[in-house]
């Protein structure tokens, strides 16, 4: 894109901005990405919200609590939507709170939320080439029991090695059935209970026909269509975009396929299962997948799925590989489907962690270890003072001398750091016990005194020179100890 020059300046990215789907998907939006300095010029447009971190906010923190708030649902909750697209929304997104513990507290827990968020990096990538493994292993095996070794033929070619003679599908089909496809056209989904039920391209999923999700067309379609009516033991392939495999099962007898879905009906001597088998082998699959035709809607034509060459052995013989096949099948499948349950588990445990880690029991943990007690009413008051710089900002005042009080001498400067023997002075001085707010400003502390503040208190606790009390569940109250 071309940017003027004030563009470039708002627009340009630096180091640790964050930036925010504004509008997704309701579970997505939201979703965060820090810029980490490569490529060295990047800009962002407006379907992004950036943030960029007050200096008392480690970046790698603020991107863990969005993470947090996408995985917990919290921007879903504020996010208004149109039609299928939610949007965040700058105000909305500026409102929500932000939990701010000391910056000892943030590294703690990015250090831990870094080293939980690797081991399931590392566990999510091992169940990823296990799926991978066991989802190419299947058709390997095919190629391995039904070609034994040897390549794929030619039609009306055989092997004495193999006792394999190769013909065109369309001459292994019943002779009153040709290859054909179904329904142009399946109308309105009828559910007064006289529809007839259909099977499209996505009802095939390995190797099986998702029944619960076919949709019924009218009776009078269907018989329009009555050739391309399904019998126990078709083998359906999917011809528009995906090549699925599936067998009818005997509860779909008598019900019909669309134009993205070609029925093979085998002869007397094609068991139906070797020939799914091999309709799913890498080598069928290739073969098809070289004639695929189209760019948005790659299909295949009925003339390609006629001529692919099938490998004919007698029957017993044929049976034998398919129920071979099918156990294998079946086992890689089962490992398939815990891997991805696993895969499930561990995105569920990340979702957790990383709410836990930003401001759930494992932060509260972690402050309690870094930073004590008093850092809830301590981080509150990070907070107050981080939206008060946030809106002078905004306010950009102009710069004035320095305003006099009534004795005349200059306004006191606020310090960068701070003592246990001065925070012990200003609580001798106290009439009571004060409140870590209340205490802070009275040391005439800037806001990044904070870390220094905060490590003076745990030392004075440590060396019991302090009293702590909470008097309810937000209220801190400090005290030198008698």
């Amino acid at each position: 894109m071309s940017f003027d020059v004030e563009a470039r300046e708002k627009y340009r990215l630096v180091d640790g901005d964050i930036l925010l789907c504004e509008g997704q998907s309701r579970e997505l939006v939201g979703r965060a990405a820090m810029y980490r300095s490569e490529p060295d010029e990047l800009y962002f447009q407006n379907t992004l919200i950036r943030f960029r971190a007050h200096h008392e906010i480690l970046p790698e923190f603020a991107l863990l609590v969005f993470r947090a708030y996408q995985h917990s649902g919290v921007f879903a909750e504020i996010a208004k939507a149109t039609t299928n697209i939610a949007h965040l929304g700058l105000r909305r997104f500026q409102e929500l709170p932000f939990p701010l513990p000391p910056r000892i507290t943030q590294e703690a827990i990015i250090d831990c939320a870094r080293d939980i968020q690797s081991s399931i990096d590392a566990a999510l990538t091992a169940m990823g080439n296990i799926i991978e493994t066991a989802t190419d292993l299947p058709g390997t095996a095919r190629d391995l029991l039904i070609l034994e070794g040897a390549e794929l033929g030619k039609p009306g070619e055989s092997d004495p090695k193999t006792r394999v003679i190769w013909q065109q599908a369309a001459d292994v089909v019943a002779e009153d059935s040709p290859i054909v496809y179904g329904i142009l056209q399946p109308g309105p989904q009828i559910d007064d209970g006289s529809g007839v039920r259909y099977v499209r391209g996505q009802d095939l999923q390995d190797g099986f026909i998702l029944q619960d999700q076919l949709r019924k067309t009218s009776q009078s379609i269907a018989q329009r269509y009555e050739r391309s009516s399904l019998k126990p033991g078709d083998v359906l392939l999917g011809i528009i975009r995906s090549l699925r495999v599936a067998v009818v099962p005997q509860e779909l007898s008598g019900a019909n396929i669309t134009q993205g879905t070609a029925r093979i009906r085998p002869g007397d001597h094609l068991d139906s299962d070797y020939l799914a088998h091999w309709l799913s082998s890498s080598a069928a699959q290739g073969w098809f997948r070289s004639r695929l035709r189209g760019i948005d809607m790659p299909g295949l034509n009925l003339r390609d799925v006629r001529q692919l060459p099938v490998p004919l052995r007698d029957l017993n013989t044929q049976r034998q590989i398919a129920e071979t096949l099918n156990e294998v099948t079946s086992a890689h499948q089962s490992v398939i489907r815990d891997a991805q349950s696993a895969v499930g588990r561990l995105q569920g445990l990340e979702r957790e962690f990383t709410a836990s880690c930003a401001f759930g029991e494992m932060a509260r943990r972690i402050t309690q270890r870094t930073a004590g007690d008093e850092s809830e009413s301590l981080s509150s008051l990070i907070l107050a003072q981080v939206r008060e710089a946030a809106s002078k900002q905004r306010r950009k005042p102009a710069a004035r001398a320095p305003r006099s009080t009534k004795n005349g001498s200059r306004r006191i400067s606020l310090k960068s750091s701070t003592t246990p023997e001065e925070i012990l002075a200003v609580l001798h001085e106290a009439s009571g016990p004060l409140e870590p707010e209340r205490l802070f400003r009275q040391l005439s502390l800037a806001d990044n005194a904070v870390d220094s503040f905060y490590a003076a208190l745990r030392e004075l606790k440590q060396l019991r020179k302090l009293e702590i009390a909470r008097p309810n569940d937000t209220d801190v109250q400090i005290s030198v100890a008698d």
